[in-house]
């Protein structure tokens, strides 16, 4: 049996200057600074890349961050694709400002697996003492900064005399089987993070792939989702797909992949777009996230806090607005893991978001210090809710330019700078996951958004389904928002459940809605008929498209049909063609009111030679505007036939007429004037406009003065 091969991302971190790319050129025999500026300079600028083979059935891919504290959020670009982190600390320096930076990241993107490489312990003159010392200040920086890291293997090395490299190499081999696989039934998603141009290729985009599967073999046609204004999702073709450099035509969820695009220019690409198919990936510039606020901060987050929001390869600056504080979550548990990286079977973390009513108005103080929100309480809403250091709260997050997002993204959060001018750079802040791409707009909407975040929080994706299909309401919801609201992929088995037991309805396109909604709009279908038939007593019922506009409030066309063809189907209304009528009106036939009825009889009783308007007003006893009602609505029940605007016929006369034409023209094979005058005895008034009418139903065709058997005769 073929062992598996086993392949890992793993990303460096570190202060500036603690040997990073020494130590990956000392592992790979690559060096990854490729920038002039980095070579004259010294430091890591850019991210830089190198393939590794570690031995039999191991192989990984290194992403080489920047050190340097102006370069975080190149270093947040890095990292955030990385199965693993390879921390380098200095054993000369010990842990540093930009090491906590990183290792905050580290904690915030959810990395749980990776190695710490103790550096320069060839400086250290052979000193077991100073070494344990080294050893003992990252222990403590593990535990206090990133819990979820505090058990890295340390491994004292040196990329300079090669002590310890060996024993470094066997620890990543064993980390790399220790590392589950990443989701491959998920859409693929590849935030770009390096564009350039091979001679004789064209483009080429590099990412990793955080999960599915690129099978060009199957698909060519993907999805660019572009970061900045003022630019449009578009259509990529890939040519070619390299892992590691090799070509393959598959890639699965976990690899560093390079693709060879054939219909896109290098300037018409960036860092931050992403690389997908399906709806999973949107672009968006407001969206719903679960976020902790380090306790190192000192400045609490209020509404309209400007902060830099860093999400996958992309970044840009952001107002945060806090919705509500979560109750008591330690720093390592304060994020339910969304990402489907984790199996939903258990829950990682309690939450406890604040219970909310959808679309009521309830308060809650939630003043700084607050610990926890409890929206049940009816108390006057604070004028500013605030989000301590140390905390975690429910935001809605306003871009000032879209990002491509996506549920259960990782996001990372610095300080802004106050001036660009300025030396000072910003520092992380916070961290945490998206939880809604995409949520309604409106004010007045944070209970609602409360509801609906709570429910995405739960790990059942029939559970987030069913809370979209709630909030959208009479809206409805169409089932790409679905999957990229929920995260859930595989929404077809879902989706079926929910049929099976009634508690969504399908409409086309595909859309969905919720099917409790049905019953309070077909109620109000219902009242809306049986108020315009007491309104206008002439009029046999309301016209189905008048009913369905007639509904209150926001009600999209498809959920309107849908709830007026459940009044039907319930008995709260009844159809005759295209009319609705209250069930009341069904005992007579055909259930006219009494004045329109006299104008059905007075047809009836005229025969082929029907009655003027004048005639109907004067026999019948109606006004000129009652008269053109009562005919309207005749015709549109199909009482009566129009032959022409001035002429109408009652629809049993109607057809005795087109029969006798009909038998004519089969007879004798041509029909004019004089001849259906001599067979009906109608003046020619009549006889010219009904022989125009038989020519529309296609049972004639004229040729000059004659008409002739149509394709319908």
């Amino acid at each position: 049996m073929a062992r598996t091969h086993r392949a890992l991302v793993l990303g460096t971190a570190g202060h500036i200057d603690h040997g990073k790319t020494s130590l990956v050129r000392a592992l790979t025999g690559i060096d990854t600074d490729r920038l002039p500026e980095e070579k004259r300079r010294g430091i890591t600028i850019e991210l830089g890349f190198a393939a590794w083979e570690l031995g039999p059935g191991v192989s990984a891919s290194i992403v080489d961050v920047p050190g340097h504290e102006a370069f975080v959020r190149t270093m947040v670009a890095g990292a955030g694709g990385i199965d693993a982190v390879l921390l380098v600390v200095s054993a000369e320096d010990g842990v540093m400002p930009q090491t906590r930076e990183h290792l905050h990241v580290c904690q915030l993107l959810g990395l749980r697996h990776g190695v710490v490489a103790l550096t320069k312990v060839d400086r250290l003159g052979g000193d077991p003492e100073a070494v344990q010392l080294a050893v003992d200040d990252v222990r403590a920086a593990l535990q206090g900064l990133a819990p979820g890291l505090a058990d890295l293997p340390i491994v004292p090395c040196s990329a300079h005399s090669g002590e310890g490299l060996p024993a470094l190499t066997a620890a990543i081999r064993k980390l790399a089987a220790a590392i589950p696989p990443r989701p491959l039934r998920d859409r693929p998603i590849v935030p770009i993070d390096r564009v350039f141009a091979v001679k004789g290729h064209g483009t080429v985009a590099t990412g990793t792939l955080l999960s599915g599967r690129l099978d060009l073999g199957r698909e060519r046609a993907l999805q660019l989702i572009p970061t900045g204004p003022q630019r449009e999702p578009r259509e990529l073709r890939a040519r070619a797909l390299h892992v590691r450099g090799e070509a393959c035509e598959q890639a699965p969820a976990g690899s560093r992949v390079a693709l060879n695009l054939g219909n896109v220019a290098t300037d018409e690409l960036a860092r931050g777009d992403v690389i997908s198919s399906g709806p999973r990936v949107t672009r968006s510039q407001v969206c719903l996230a679960i976020l902790t606020h380090l306790p190192h901060d000192e400045h609490p987050w209020r509404s309209g806090t400007t902060i830099e929001l860093c999400a996958g390869t992309a970044h840009t600056t952001a107002r945060i607005d806090p919705l509500a504080l979560l109750t008591d979550l330690s720093q390592d548990t304060a994020i339910a893991n969304l990402s489907p990286e984790t199996p939903r079977t258990t829950r990682t973390a309690s939450t406890d978001l604040p219970q909310a009513t959808p679309r009521t108005t309830r308060t809650t103080d939630l003043s700084p210090g607050t610990a926890t929100t409890d929206l049940s309480q009816e108390t006057p809403r604070p004028a500013r809710l605030t989000v301590p250091p140390g905390a975690t709260a429910l935001v809605r997050l306003r871009l000032d330019a879209p990002l491509p997002l996506w549920h259960g993204q990782r996001l990372i959060v610095r300080s802004a700078r106050n001036n660009a001018a300025s030396r000072q750079h910003g520092h992380t802040v916070g961290g945490g996951q998206l939880l809604d791409p995409t949520p309604g707009s409106g004010r007045g909407q944070r209970p609602r958004w409360l509801a609906l975040a709570r429910a995405l929080l739960d790990l059942s994706p029939s559970a987030r389904v069913r809370a979209l299909l709630r909030d959208a309401g009479a809206l409805g919801c169409a089932r790409d928002e679905l999957e990229r609201r929920s995260g859930v992929v595989e929404l077809e088995p879902v989706l079926s459940d929910m049929l099976s037991t009634r508690e969504l309805i399908a409409l086309g396109e595909p859309r969905f809605v919720d099917a409790a909604v049905l019953g309070p709009l077909a109620t109000a279908a219902a009242a809306h008929v049986a108020r315009f038939q007491e309104a206008h007593p002439l009029q046999p019922g309301l016209g189905r498209a008048a009913a369905v506009g007639g509904l209150p409030g926001r009600v999209a066309p498809d959920v309107a049909h849908a709830a007026v063809a459940h009044a039907v189907a319930c008995g709260l209304l009844r159809a005759e063609g295209d009319l609705l009528t209250r069930p009341s009106t069904s005992t007579a036939d055909p259930g006219l009111p009494p004045q329109v009825q006299a104008v059905l009889d007075l047809f009836r009783n005229a025969g082929i030679a029907p009655p003027t308007l004048r005639e109907i007003q004067d026999q019948v006893g109606l006004g000129e505007r009652q008269a053109l009602e009562a005919l309207g609505a005749l015709q549109r029940s199909g009482a009566i036939v129009r032959v022409s605007p001035d002429l109408s016929l009652a629809r049993e006369h109607h057809e005795a007429l087109v029969a006798r034409a009909r038998e004519h023209l089969q007879q004798h094979r041509t029909l004019d004037v004089q001849a259906l005058k001599a067979l009906t005895g109608l003046s020619r008034k009549f006889v010219v406009p009904f022989l125009e009418h038989l020519d529309r139903l296609q049972i004639s065709r004229r040729q000059g003065d004659l008409r002739v058997p149509g394709p319908r005769l």
